[in-house]
């Protein structure tokens, strides 16, 4: 996990990419799933819940690929830039 926070944080120096180029989605069906089990963005090591909805990569603000404007990355969102919180995560 180490590896994954530094690897953040070298991210974050060059700059956060935009919703659409990390190919971020939200789709609404999922908010009331059960997050820790699964591709969601409340789970992921670059998230960071307690700025309310931040990605260290992503930008918040912005239309994501399907054409939805937030100011936030949701928690039940997700992009292919998704590294497992394994302090979090449920296991089997």
């Amino acid at each position: 996990m180490a590896e994954q926070i530094k690897h953040g944080i070298e991210m974050v120096k060059e700059a956060r990419i935009s919703k659409k180029r990390a190919a971020y989605i939200e789709v609404d069906e999922f908010k009331n799933s059960d997050l820790k089990k699964g591709y969601y963005c409340y789970n992921c090591v670059y998230y960071m819940k307690a700025l309310g909805g931040k990605c260290l990569i992503v930008h918040s603000k912005g239309k994501d690929c399907f054409g939805k404007n937030s100011d936030v990355i949701a928690a039940y969102g997700y992009c292919p830039l998704w590294a497992p919180n394994h302090a979090i995560v449920k296991k089997k």
